[in-house]
């Protein structure tokens, strides 16, 4: 390689990339990425995103391509020059992987060396943050939440760690008419106050404490789940440090439990867990005003790359999301350990007596 590296070099190289490379347009409807790689990487990332993003036949706003390079020539670009606007960005989980970005082409080049195993779930997260930073343009809000579907009106379960987030939402998929959203990071589109309060969720792995696990009732969800802990960390006990968790695809999450994943639901209210071992039996106490504006600005993304790591080096890091306060109900949720199919039964029947919006 002569001279500097430019767009327009790794452009080339990727209309002459060898026999098996394809072109996909994957998302969702407000932030479309082609993907340009070798066909097995695009299967990969087609089935992890499953139920989350889809095959879109809309124009991309954004480009991310996997090229797949010769030792030599890999260690030509690890070392080349490079013609602006192209700039060179170090990945938070792995350094080995070149990645360079054209912020004038929106175009992501990733360059993994020949024959490493880390590209295939590398290229997931850029593409998720390449949807991520055209969702941040359109003033998405990003919250710390998790949110499930009960008969298509979501429920986001907002709160700090250890509050009972994703105990409460493992109960809720035992429900024959759940659906989940996402169990850590949801957006909610932009709109006016008079517009339908819609929430999107996310092909992130679901994080579960031992805790979470024990919580559940006897079923194929607590079965699957003691089985995969097995697997992973031996045998399964409350005691377990509390950083530990397994790690679980939505999507083999909700086949477990007879439910299924979705892209976006209305949301319909907003449920503050507290664990609280004095308590028989759980109770939900409506929040003011104050204290609903006051929730969701605590859990608010505030900086893209707390939403996911790899948008810090794929997007603009001053860009900062938007605080929209949804209107709708926020209730605090106060329930014993081991409640779990109460409280779904209670939130349930507020959902029936609770109009949307009200």
């Amino acid at each position: 390689m002569r001279g500097s590296l430019s767009s327009a070099e790794l452009d080339t190289w990727a209309d002459n990339g060898a026999t098996g490379w394809r072109r996909e347009h994957l998302g969702v409807p407000d932030a479309v990425v082609q993907i340009n790689a070798p066909s097995a990487i695009v299967d990969y990332v087609t089935w992890y995103t499953e139920g989350y993003f889809g095959s879109l036949q809309s124009p991309a706003q954004a480009r991310l391509f996997v090229h797949d390079l010769p030792p030599n020539l890999w260690r030509s670009v690890h070392h080349a020059r490079l013609a602006p606007p192209l700039r060179r960005v170090v990945l938070p989980s792995t350094s080995e992987t070149i990645c360079l970005v054209d912020d004038r082409r929106r175009a992501v080049h990733l360059v993994p060396p020949a024959g490493s195993d880390q590209s295939v779930l590398l290229v997931v997260r850029i593409l998720r943050a390449l949807v991520l930073r055209e969702l941040l343009a359109m003033r998405y809000s990003f919250f710390h939440a998790a949110c499930f579907a009960l008969r298509g009106t979501g429920v986001a379960l907002i709160g700090v760690r250890t509050a009972g987030k994703t105990t409460t939402l493992l109960h809720a998929l035992d429900h024959p008419e759940a659906a989940l959203l996402g169990n850590d990071k949801i957006a909610l589109a932009p709109g006016t106050d008079s517009d339908p309060i819609v929430a999107l969720g996310f092909p992130i792995q679901v994080g579960i404490r031992a805790g979470s696990v024990l919580a559940l009732t006897e079923g194929p969800l607590r079965a699957f789940l003691e089985r995969r802990w097995s697997q992973r960390f031996g045998d399964i006990d409350a005691r377990s440090d509390q950083e530990t968790r397994l790690q679980v695809r939505p999507q083999e999450l909700t086949a477990a439990a007879g439910s299924k994943v979705i892209p976006r639901c209305r949301l319909g209210m907003a449920i503050e867990p507290h664990l609280d071992p004095q308590v028989a039996t759980p109770r939900l106490q409506r929040l003011n005003d104050a204290e609903c504006h006051a929730l969701w600005a605590r859990h608010l993304l505030r900086d893209p790359a707390a939403v996911f790591p790899e948008q810090a080096v794929v997007a603009d890091p001053a860009i900062r999301t938007a605080l929209r306060i949804p209107r709708v109900p926020a209730y605090r949720l106060i329930q014993p350990p081991a409640a779990g199919p109460l409280t779904v039964r209670l939130i349930e029947d507020l959902m029936c007596r609770t109009p949307i919006g009200e």
